[in-house]
């Protein structure tokens, strides 16, 4: 019984580890890759690392998008900076505020945009303000980020700004199936993994 109860509890550890996907806990603006002058809806999503309430979210807008367009948020007000007149008004953020986001939980803020035509990366500059008027700048490179006397990064004021890479819609096609590729070798491990398993329990119980 007790080989039993370890040969699925390494089965199910393996698994673990194959699946299980790193956490982040800062501003992350996603997807991190899209095809060039496509139209998506971004996500921000926002943690709440410490232990007073989030009050509000700035998202900067990086230049080139087009048509940005915030989604209606229950209980939230949402303030759109913009430059110039009319359809020629280039939206420079956004800005979620009037709500909280209690300690120990998170929330996700959206808006859609059309990308530039042109390859390359957009940059998003976050602002993370909490109750009694704390704010966290996500708006640093990887290899600025500041760190601790141990030599580990300090998030308590500042943090990495997230990045959208802009591919060609051929190149963004084929890294769509290299990560289908990616992610079928994980799952054949797994059900190796458990063939195995299955084989090892009923010769067990032929024993």
């Amino acid at each position: 019984m007790k080989k039993r109860v370890l040969s699925l509890g390494l089965a199910v550890g393996i698994c673990s580890v194959l699946l299980s996907g790193s956490a982040s806990a800062h501003v992350v603006v996603k997807p991190v890759e899209v095809p060039t002058a496509s139209f998506q809806t971004f996500t921000a999503s926002t943690p709440n690392e410490k232990d007073v309430p989030v009050t509000q979210l700035k998202v900067v807008m990086p230049k080139g998008l087009k048509h940005v367009l915030p989604t209606i948020k229950a209980g939230w007000q949402i303030d759109v900076e913009k430059e110039g007149e009319s359809e020629a008004a280039e939206v420079k953020s956004i800005t979620w505020k009037g709500n909280t986001i209690p300690a120990g939980f998170r929330d996700d803020f959206t808006f859609s945009a059309q990308v530039p035509a042109d390859a390359g990366k957009l940059e998003w500059k976050a602002y993370q303000s909490y109750e009694g008027g704390i704010v966290v700048a996500w708006d640093l490179a990887q290899d600025k980020q500041p760190k601790k006397a141990d030599g580990t990064p300090d998030f308590s004021k500042s943090g990495p700004f997230s990045v959208t890479t802009l591919t060609a819609k051929e190149a963004a096609a084929k890294t769509a199936d290299s990560g289908t590729s990616e992610w079928a070798m994980p799952f054949a491990a797994v059900g190796i993994v458990l063939g195995l398993a299955a084989i090892f329990l009923a010769t067990r119980k032929k024993a």
